[in-house]
Order: structure tokens, then sequence, then C-alpha cells
């Protein structure tokens, strides 16, 4: 099993093979853990607490493949509108329950969960439950 233990500073070679890690964005939080890539290679992670692996992210540089990072698709709450009222309101409710979040120009996304259909219905909102990366750089939410 492969160790990262700190992210490398060398790039890869053009030459060199990409190996993909696909992880959610709780999987993309964490700083210790088993991962498997999908060319079956295991890697443990023992990166420093509040390391992020975005998505792009280069874990490992060898002789001939690298490492890269990239999101799963995951189950996400998406309320996309032109009106930047709604988008205020959906983004403080969501904010309000701790949830991660992801705003962009015109949508706001939110990793699903289904208290969050009743807000919907509550507001008045128009949510679509889709499969797509989710792409909060905001670390897990805490519990109280």
């Amino acid at each position: 099993m492969l160790i990262v233990d700190e992210l490398p500073t060398d790039t890869p070679l053009p030459s060199s093979l990409p190996e993909l890690l696909v992880l959610t964005w709780e999987e993309r939080s964490k700083t210790h853990q088993r991962v498997t890539t999908r060319a079956g290679r295991e890697i443990g992670i023992r990166l420093p607490t509040g390391s992020q692996l975005l998505p792009g992210t280069i874990l490992y540089v060898g002789d001939d493949f690298h490492v890269e990072v990239t999101a799963a698709c995951e189950d996400v709450w998406l309320v996309q509108t032109p009106d930047v009222r709604t988008l205020l309101r959906v983004a403080y409710e969501i904010g309000n329950r701790h949830f991660p979040i992801d705003i962009s120009d015109a949508s706001v996304a939110v990793l699903y969960d289904h208290t969050l259909e009743e807000l919907w219905r509550r507001l008045g909102i128009v949510a679509q439950r889709v499969r797509q990366p989710f792409l909060s750089a905001q670390r897990p939410s805490h519990h109280h």
C-alpha cells in the first residue's frame, strides 16, 4: 500500500499516466483514511489536519503514473434561478442549518438531505435532486 503523508511538490511528467482517485465531498475533507484508486491501487492518506483534497489535486507522483483526486457524483439538491433574492434566501437557510453549500452565479447546491424537502416546500422553492459532483470548499459541518 502506498502511504501519502504530504502532497508532492513536483509535477507529473507529460508521459505520466493518471490514476484517478474518485472521492465524495466528505472523503475529500478527511485527512486520515484508506482509499482505492479506480485502477485498484490502495493508498493510505495521513495528511496534516486541515488539508483538503480538492478535485485536481495531485496526491502522488511516481515514475510512470500519478494519482489525481476527482469528485464523485453525489445526490445533491440543486436550486437554479436567475432571482438573486431567492438564491440568497436559500443560501441563508442552508447556512443556518450548518450544511455545506456550493454557490455559483445562478444556482445553489447542497448535499442531499431528506429534511430539506420540507424546507423547499415551506419556502415555495423549486429544488431538483440531481447526481453531480459536490464542490463546496467548506469543511464538514459540526454536530451539536
